[in-house]
């Protein structure tokens, strides 16, 4: 299969820090490609099948998706009121937003992932960021200036609020050290390791992270690992082929059982259910 590459100087024009435009069904490319700019697209309405890194997902209204350049996708089968609305960010952009956001944020993490990151929102997200988009497509075609201040800030809340953490609903008081502290134990060598590396990194005792966990965060320390442990694990589900039990070893349970009564508690379903409702299917790539 032939795949398309396209370049930041043919789609990006002088004085330009990106594009946002919206686009519907009859539009969207079906051509196998990739990009060496980076990439938002977020489904305002209808469904796909987004063929990414040779696998394939039903993509719905409040997909959101981050595309990086060594990504290769393409859309297939778009339903007639399928659009979305695609952020196109140049590399010293993107490169600028993480230079500012600083090394806490783990944006290395974001680039080794075998598949983009992906965050399914739910009505009431989708209604808040969709006037973003649409502001900053306005803003494109009247104002490059000003759609170059907005991008810039459009692409750290995507990062910070979707993409970097899983989503921490933290109070606005919440001590410096807790918030470099979640950011850390976002890395799979932490999560992984569980309860000891949290308190090897806080350097605080466990009595003491109790009170300020549920104080700040309203779940124990526990509650907190095993919440990033489940998040990793669906999305393990959804964009890898890996065995369930070698999911569970490596998002860090040792407990099968204990695994899948927090994974069904979390999504109401079972992890091989959630994986066939995910609609991952195995795409072969032909030469």
């Amino acid at each position: 299969m032939k795949i398309e590459f396209y370049r930041e100087q043919d789609w990006l024009f002088s004085g330009e820090d990106g594009i946002c435009t919206k686009i519907a069904f009859q539009d969207a490319d079906t051509r196998s490609h990739n990009h060496n700019y980076y990439e938002f697209f977020l489904v305002g309405a209808g469904s796909a099948t987004h063929h990414i890194n040779d696998k394939k997902k039903i993509v719905n209204t409040g997909a959101l998706v981050f595309i990086r350049p060594k990504d290769i996708h393409s859309f297939q089968n778009p339903s007639s009121d399928f659009c979305f609305y695609n952020l196109l960010v140049s590399r010293g952009t993107m490169d600028s937003c993480f230079s500012f956001l600083g090394t806490g944020c783990n944006a290395d993490q974001l680039m080794e992932n075998e598949m983009p990151p992906f965050r399914q929102l739910l009505p009431a997200e989708l209604n808040n960021l969709l006037p973003s988009f649409e502001q900053l497509a306005i803003a494109h075609e009247l104002n490059i200036v000003r759609f170059n201040t907005l991008l810039r800030a459009a692409t750290v809340n995507l990062l910070t609020s979707y993409f970097l953490s899983y989503n921490l609903k933290l109070s606005h008081d919440i001590p410096t050290w807790l918030g470099l502290l979640a950011l850390e134990m976002q890395k799979q060598q932490n999560y992984q390791e569980g309860l000891n590396a949290l308190y090897r990194i806080s350097q605080k005792s466990p009595e003491y992270l109790c009170r300020v966990f549920k104080k700040h965060l309203n779940k124990t320390p526990t509650e907190f690992i095993n919440d990033i442990r489940i998040a990793n694990a669906k999305l393990a589900l959804e964009y890898t082929n890996r065995s369930i039990l070698q999911i569970c070893e490596e998002v860090g349970f040792d407990n099968t059982s204990h695994f899948y009564h927090l994974f069904k508690r979390d999504t109401g379903l079972s992890p091989k259910a959630f994986r066939e409702l995910s609609s991952e299917v195995s795409v072969s790539q032909a030469p």
